[in-house]
């Protein structure tokens, strides 16, 4: 066995983003207040009076809710009976007070103003883990490049602040089929964003981190490394695709090892 490529990319930091990327709230909550006149239109034509509203909200609510919670939940009945003796009395408000929500400077353009920061509280998370095409390359970027063994753009990309190359002989495809490393960039990418979320919160430290998520998270990566999904060029009994914290930059991220047989 001969590792010939191993790396750690590092989540990036909230003060690392770039400035105008404060820009993206405005747009978002511009870009909808924007389009206030269509969307009410568009609801409106949908649901035009109190029996849409039952038919099409209610009953869908409900239908969708039952079968979320299940016929065996104890409380079952309960939940159920209330759901449907309370949601249809909101049907006359609703009809009621829907235009004027939609109105200019009306409840619509409130809560959207309101909800701006929270939409880009979660889009920096995003730009963190995955980054962007121009600007910022996060680790979700960095390991998809690498895991099609493009060596020459992964270059462009690492930085020693935030990256940990161990080993860089080579760099070859990692999977067979591109269904594989989709399916994995998608668990690296669920998993450094709640990896994000907890560090941000200041509540839990790298033990929880570790077996809440990265534990959980490396299982499932594990499972999808084998004879039948790896390049076979590469050893898969010592490849290996993890969440963890790097002790040389301090950053939780991903790491990547390829390896060739013997």
């Amino acid at each position: 066995m001969a590792v010939i490529f191993e790396a750690h990319f590092g989540l990036l930091t909230a003060a690392e983003l770039p400035a105008e990327i404060s820009e993206i709230g405005d747009d978002w909550a511009g870009t909808l207040v924007s389009k206030r006149q269509k969307v009410h239109t568009n609801l409106r034509r949908v649901i035009a009076d109190e029996d849409d509203y039952l038919s099409k909200i209610v009953d869908r609510s409900n239908a969708g809710y039952e079968e979320f919670i299940g016929t065996d939940h104890p409380d079952y009945h309960e939940i159920m009976l209330k759901r449907a003796v309370k949601m249809p009395g909101s049907a006359t408000d609703w009809i009621n007070n829907v235009d004027s929500a939609f109105a200019e400077g009306g409840d619509f353009e409130t809560n959207v103003t309101a909800a701006k920061q929270k939409f880009l509280n979660k889009a920096k998370i995003i730009l963190r883990v995955v980054g962007d095409n121009d600007k910022i390359y996060g680790p979700v970027q960095k390991l998809s490049v690498a895991l099609d063994g493009k060596k020459g753009i992964l270059d462009t990309m690492v930085d020693s602040n935030k990256d940990h190359v161990i080993t860089e002989d080579s760099l070859k495809r990692f999977f067979v089929d591109k269904g594989f490393k989709t399916s994995v960039v998608k668990f690296v990418n669920q998993a450094l964003s709640y990896v994000a979320y907890a560090v941000d919160s200041g509540k839990y430290d790298d033990a929880w981190i570790e077996t809440n998520i990265a534990a959980k998270y490396n299982s499932l990566l594990a499972a999808m490394i084998n004879a039948n999904t790896v390049n076979s060029e590469l050893d898969p009994a010592n490849c290996s695709i993890t969440i963890e914290k790097d002790a040389t930059t301090g950053r939780w991220g991903v790491k990547l090892v390829e390896a060739t047989p013997a």
